[in-house]
C-alpha cells in the first residue's frame, strides 16, 4: 500500500476554522500555472476516486457549499467549465448523476440550468441531447415531474418560449425524426 499524504489546517474554537488555498502561480506575459489533480491508476482494478464535499453543517447553520466558475474576461472569452465521465472500450459508460438535497420541514432544493447573456449578440444555448446507438437505439430523454403526495398536487410542466419586444418571439418545436 502506498503512504498517504494528509494536508490539514487548524480548527477553531471560539472563532472560524483555518483556510486552505492553493493557487498555482501568475505570469506576466504568458499562461498563468495550473492546478492539478489526479487519483491514483490501478493497473489490474479500479482508479481512485477524487471527492470534493464539504462538512455536515452542525447543530446551527448550513453546510457549506461549493462554487465551481472560471474566472472574468476583460477582452477575450471566458474559461469553460467540462464535467463528464470517461469512455469504456469493453463496458458501459460512466453515468452522471446531479442531484440536490431534499427538504424536511422546507423545501426541496432546486436545480436551474441557465445559459449566458449576450448583450449584442444572441444568448447561450441550452442543449439536452440522448447518447447515439451506432448500432442499436439512442438513448431515451425523460422530462416528468414526480407523483403528489398524500395532500397536494403533481407538479407543473412548463414549455414557453420568451417575449419579443422588437421581434418574434421564440418558437417551440416538437416532431420526430425523418
Amino acid at each position: 500500500k502506498g503512504g498517504g499524504v494528509s494536508v490539514t489546517v487548524g480548527s477553531g474554537n471560539s472563532g472560524v476554522g483555518g483556510v486552505l488555498t492553493v493557487t498555482s502561480g501568475r505570469a506576466q506575459v504568458a499562461t498563468g500555472g495550473k492546478i492539478i489533480m489526479h487519483s491514483g491508476y490501478g493497473s489490474a482494478s479500479s482508479s481512485g476516486a477524487i471527492t470534493i464535499r464539504t462538512a455536515n453543517a452542525g447543530d446551527k447553520g448550513v453546510s457549506g457549499y461549493l462554487q465551481f466558475s472560471s474566472g472574468t474576461s476583460s477582452s477575450g472569452t471566458t474559461g469553460s467549465i467540462s464535467i463528464g465521465s470517461g469512455a469504456a472500450t469493453e463496458g458501459a459508460g460512466g453515468d452522471m448523476s446531479l442531484t440536490v438535497g431534499k427538504g424536511d420541514t422546507g423545501a426541496g432544493g432546486s436545480v436551474t440550468v441557465t445559459a449566458g447573456e449576450s448583450t449584442t449578440a444572441t444568448g447561450g444555448l441550452v442543449s439536452v441531447t440522448s447518447g447515439e446507438g451506432t448500432s442499436s437505439t439512442s438513448g431515451l430523454i425523460s422530462i416528468e415531474t414526480a407523483n403528489a403526495g398524500a395532500a397536494g398536487s403533481s407538479g407543473v410542466i412548463v414549455m414557453s418560449s420568451g417575449v419579443g419586444t422588437a421581434g418574434n418571439s421564440g418558437s417551440i418545436s416538437i416532431g420526430s425524426g425523418a
